[in-house]
């Protein structure tokens, strides 16, 4: 019975070890969509920064989950640099002072789906949860038909 468990367990590691990445990556495409937004934006004097209001929430609140940021002026390297859930404001470095341009932010952003948003942070808990019940479940019921 332990020689088993013990396979079971190993089994369930190695199912979370193959599927975990792409059952996560596919969570966050039902939960995610890929948002692009232009932006007028003129800096002042001295000034590298500036503050876009994006439209959507921007996906579990991180600067990581800005796919990119384009701009017309080819002297900038825009950079998402800080995001303030409350307000949308997504702060963007890395530009140059005293000019005007055009920034293009392409970013995840949360799904308008209700549903979605609040099922979505316990998918990847219950898809895995499932399995591991699944599997745990037909080993009882295997190891009681012996006798």
């Amino acid at each position: 019975m332990t020689g088993r468990v013990l396979v079971a367990v190993l089994s369930i590691f190695l199912l979370l070890g193959a599927f975990a990445s792409p059952i996560t990556d596919g969570i966050k495409t039902w939960r995610t969509n890929d948002t692009t937004e232009n932006f007028n934006v003129t800096t002042g004097a001295g000034e590298t920064g500036a503050n876009v209001t994006l439209s959507y929430d921007l996906y579990q609140a991180a600067t990581a989950e800005v796919i990119g940021i384009t701009s017309d002026n080819d002297t900038d390297v825009p950079v998402a640099n800080s995001y303030v859930e409350a307000t949308k404001a997504l702060e963007i470095t890395g530009l140059v002072a005293s000019d005007t341009r055009v920034l293009g932010v392409n970013y995840y952003s949360e799904t308008d789906d209700r549903v979605m948003r609040i099922l979505g942070p316990f998918l990847g808990i219950l898809i895995f949860g499932g399995l591991i019940s699944a599997i745990l479940y037909g080993m009882w019921k295997k190891g009681g038909r012996r006798r």
